[in-house]
């Protein structure tokens, strides 16, 4: 399928001899990954995780300023579609103490907090499960593996605090998080990590560019995250999606050849991909509550044959 000098995962196929992914695990028409690891008992399960009831939101504000934007992905619109000014709404009953507001929203399915489809990043052609990446077409998108294939999710979550774990406030610029790290991380919480949960992987990076940005300053390119190695805590404890707080879950720059941690996740095990996640208060808060688990709920935009979607996770703790 792939050859050890590019694939992030092969060295572990190499020294097993062991396939690493999950192609062909769920059926060879599976679209979903590894949220199939998620079934009602672990959902039940994961309900007994609430401990205060309290929720928290994890998706930043869609806005034009003060939130982290890559360039090429452009800023988030929100242009007035209609106001009272209108035509169309005289006389109505009423008059004009009745007013009517409607919003057309442009967004990059990428922008800001958001999840990746496992149609995002192709690898030698292939989507994840070995679906032929050239089915993608530019008027109705992906064929197979787009975001409307996810539908809604509500799972375990374990949140690993780095930064709190290492008694810093934040990871360094580009630093590789590694298997060890996040073992460590949650032996040092005391949580168990189980088949079916989604991984919250808090770096700091947000926190850091919060502060860069309302000092003036420029944030640095330089992100901490997870880097090819983290892969195997990934596939050996059968995550079934990852979180981060950064702006691409892995390190950046990358660790090794372009989106190599992607191409493991996304490509080789349908691990879809939770993006620019705000952490730092569901951190607080479970670690006021005592807890690193709590019960997560995701719902992308069922955009047919999107790469992507915008969304709003909400933690109850």
């Amino acid at each position: 399928m792939t050859d050890q000098a590019t694939d992030p995962i092969a060295d572990q196929a190499a020294r097993t001899g062991n396939t690493p992914g999950n192609w062909g695990r769920w059926g060879p028409d599976d679209e979903r990954g590894a949220l199939n690891l998620i079934d009602p008992a672990s959902v039940a399960a994961a309900a007994r995780e609430v401990r205060t009831g309290r929720s928290y939101a994890l998706g930043l504000p869609i806005q034009r300023d003060g939130v982290p934007i890559f360039p090429h992905r452009g800023e988030p619109q929100r242009l007035t579609l209609s106001d009272q000014t209108e035509e169309m709404f005289a006389g109505r009953p009423g008059g004009d103490d009745v007013g009517c507001y409607e919003d057309v929203l442009v967004l990059p399915s990428h922008g800001i907090t958001h999840m990746d489809a496992l149609c995002h990043v192709q690898h030698r052609g292939r989507f994840y499960n070995g679906f032929d990446a050239e089915t993608f077409r530019t008027r109705t998108g992906a064929a197979r593996c787009g975001i409307d294939k996810v539908g809604a999710f509500t799972a375990r979550a374990v949140l690993l605090d780095l930064p709190r774990h290492r008694g810093v406030d934040i990871l360094e610029g580009g630093y590789p998080v590694t298997g060890d790290d996040l073992a460590g991380c949650a032996a040092a919480q005391g949580v168990e990590v189980r088949s079916g949960d989604v991984l919250l992987v808090r770096t700091g990076y947000l926190d850091y560019w919060r502060a860069e940005t309302e000092a003036g300053r420029e944030p640095s390119y330089l992100q901490p995250g997870l880097s090819r190695d983290a892969v195997a805590f990934v596939r050996d404890n059968d995550i079934a999606a990852v979180g981060a707080d950064n702006g691409a879950i892995e390190v950046m720059p990358f660790d090794g050849p372009f989106l190599s941690v992607h191409i493991a996740l996304l490509v080789e095990l349908g691990v879809p991909l939770l993006e620019h996640l705000w952490l730092a208060d569901l951190a607080a808060g479970m670690a006021e509550a005592g807890t690193h688990a709590c019960l997560l709920s995701v719902a992308p935009l069922p955009v047919t044959g999107a790469t992507g979607s915008p969304i709003n996770p909400v933690a109850l703790v």
